[in-house]
């Protein structure tokens, strides 16, 4: 990740080159501004983190000028305010016209340092939400349980240690190990992948750790498996439950040795990252023996549970408008947004697909709907023919029965029970609206509206 540009506006010239040798030995890139119009300048032109400002100027009484100018044009900018006085009217002034910071001259290095350290903390989580919401591997939301995810795997891509990531078919797992991969060291190299219930059981040894010329019949090359290619990158296998007993315990040897051997070939030393993932109960197959304990328990080091979407509603909205705009970008269609009572529909939904189930619903609606606001009726679709076999007199007439029902249950709901404002929705006459709620036995109970 690129280190952190701080721009020092100072006309002490000493000052500014002492403070910035302390920075670059610190590790930071450093610049300096001896004055006002050279700092504007400067700003303009680069990309900065961190400004430090000095509050005095030979050609201007203070660096509050200076200081709402960043605030309004670059508010992204994180500024350390200097001061000779530190009078509590100088710092109050600063903070509430904008500044992060305030440090009081003569500047103790250790104290600088701790300062610049704190902002830098907040510059590189900054970078790394950013990262997580608009790189190729976008998991988006709002949830305080989605936050938590986003933290956990912050934390994880600081580390080498092998990470488990938990949750159900469609939560987003794979993109969860893309960004911890991402955002991690070896970020700069391709993640390799496989996913443990596509590959047949006789293969899964050669295929993760390849074999040697001669090895068995047929082998009449060398093999390089997965992880060789994972060297000095992350390895990310999915559905990991599916591991037969006898490759768990390479995979064993992997992660507690760091070696690897080619079948019919010498040991190896690997370095890579090994990222997991399970939809299934790992600790229940460890207790019926279809999964090695210690094997689990290595795998466990960092663990990270995606909650499904159902319980965390308030993704669903941004999560879908994402999908809506991506696809309509991808598939270069003229753009489109999810309505409020589209909104309110599908926040209604469970969604046992999870986020995939939610992403081929609403690219689905984005292709068959005409218009530029989706309604929820726009998400309903008959995806499969009935079997001939299975029907029964009157079953075509109950299932209608129940999708009018159903639709005007959904557009009554997403209306608060204006049965008015529903009718012209529908398309039809009030009368003739309130004669099928009778006849289908709708109860608005005291919701009702005209």
């Amino acid at each position: 990740m690129d280190r952190i540009r701080i721009l020092l506006a100072d006309d002490d010239r000493t000052f500014c080159e002492l403070t910035g040798s302390l920075l670059i030995r610190a590790g930071y890139h450093a610049f300096s501004a001896q004055n006002i119009p050279q700092a504007r300048s400067m700003l303009a032109a680069g990309d900065y983190d961190i400004l430090m400002l000095d509050l005095c100027f030979p050609a201007l009484s203070d660096g509050f000028e200076l200081l709402e100018e960043v605030r309004d044009k670059l508010p992204q900018l994180l500024i350390l305010m200097i001061s000779g006085s530190g009078s509590n009217d100088d710092v109050v002034r600063a903070i509430k016209n904008g500044a992060h910071d305030f440090i009081t001259k003569p500047i103790e290095p250790e104290s600088l340092l701790v300062r610049i350290q704190n902002l830098g903390d907040r510059i590189l989580k900054q970078r790394q939400i950013k990262a997580l919401e608009h790189s190729a591997i976008a998991m988006v939301g709002v949830s305080d349980s989605l936050r938590k995810v986003f933290d956990h795997i912050s934390a994880a891509a600081k580390t080498d240690l092998p990470v488990l990531i938990t949750g159900e078919t469609g939560v987003g797992k794979e993109l969860a190990a893309r960004a911890i991969h991402k955002l991690s060291a070896w970020g700069g190299h391709d993640m390799v992948s496989i996913n443990c219930a596509s590959v047949p059981k006789e293969l899964f040894e050669a295929e993760l750790f390849g074999y040697a010329k001669g090895a068995f019949t047929g082998a009449v090359s060398s093999f390089k498996g997965y992880f060789e290619f994972a060297r000095d990158s992350s390895f990310f296998l999915d559905e990991i439950s599916e591991l037969p007993l006898n490759v768990q315990a390479k995979l064993l040897r992997v992660l507690s040795e760091g070696e690897v051997q080619r079948l019919g070939g010498k040991v190896d030393t690997v370095r890579t990252r090994v990222i997991s993932a399970s939809n299934a109960d790992l600790p229940a197959l460890v207790k019926i023996g279809a999964f090695r304990q210690d094997l689990y328990y290595r795998l466990d080091s960092l663990h990270i549970h995606i909650p499904p979407l159902r319980q965390r509603p308030e993704d669903i909205t941004p999560l879908a408008s994402h999908f809506l705009s991506d696809f309509c970008r991808r598939k270069q269609l003229p753009p489109k947004e999810i309505s409020p009572r589209a909104e309110v529909w599908l926040a209604e939904q469970a969604w046992p697909g999870n986020a995939r189930e939610l992403k081929n619903c609403v690219e689905r609606a984005a292709v068959l709907s005409q218009r530029d606001a989706l309604m929820p009726e726009d998400f309903l679709a008959v995806d499969e023919e009935p079997d001939p076999s299975g029907l029964e007199p009157g079953t075509l007439r109950e299932s209608l029965r129940k999708y009018e029902e159903r639709l005007i249950c959904l557009h009554l709901k997403a209306n608060h029970y204006n049965v008015t404002q529903t009718a012209r929705q529908l398309g039809i006459d009030k009368s003739n609206l309130w004669k099928r709620i009778h006849a289908l036995g709708i109860d608005l109970g005291a919701e009702s509206g005209n």
